[in-house]
């Protein structure tokens, strides 16, 4: 649920960029109002999640920095190695 509800966050928040550009061709606008209150429903519906929904969340975030960095460390090392000249 916290994923999707940040998902359509950064998608209102996209509109909202969106507009701001200037193009020649016909295409449809949505008013303003359409992508804040989007935001700001999502807003909402995180605020009333629960703590043990948050703390999953956490978890999984940090799981996956984690694997990150397990995965990143080594081919930092090696990228290290084939940049170091052969004497």
């Amino acid at each position: 649920m916290l994923l999707l509800l940040f998902v359509f966050i950064s998608t209102n928040t996209a509109v909202l960029v969106l507009r701001r550009d200037r193009v020649e061709a016909p295409h449809f606008r949505v008013p303003f109002v359409v992508p804040v209150l989007g935001i700001a429903s999502c807003l909402l519906l995180l605020w009333q999640q629960e703590a043990r929904t948050w703390t999953f969340a956490g978890i999984l975030l940090a799981v996956g920095v984690l694997l990150y960095l397990v995965t990143a460390l080594p081919r930092r090392r090696a990228e290290a190695r084939e940049r170091t000249p052969v004497s």
